[in-house]
């Protein structure tokens, strides 16, 4: 039988304070690319009836999908901040 391996409070807190960080960060990501999908459904399907081109909507699409990766990436960051400079 494994015994359990026994932290101390500190760690355990900032092991929480991780998997808070990445809720936060994936539930950004979740939303965030369900926004980016409609918009660039709507966005294209006008596109499609204008017959217009379709190249700066694609780029704005990739600009967008990099400014929200590097928007979870701050929330995972503020998260991890937050939670060491309350934690001491």
């Amino acid at each position: 039988m494994a015994r359990p391996v026994m932290f101390s409070g500190r760690l355990e807190r900032r092991r929480k304070n991780r998997r808070w960080a990445v809720v936060v960060a994936a539930t950004l990501l979740a939303v965030g690319l369900a926004v980016i999908g409609v918009v660039a459904k709507q966005g294209f399907d006008m596109l499609g009836a204008a017959d217009a081109d379709w190249m700066p909507m694609l780029l704005g699409v990739l600009v967008a999908l990099a400014g929200l990766l590097a928007l979870c990436l701050v929330a995972y960051v503020a998260v991890r901040a937050y939670g060491r400079a309350t934690s001491d």
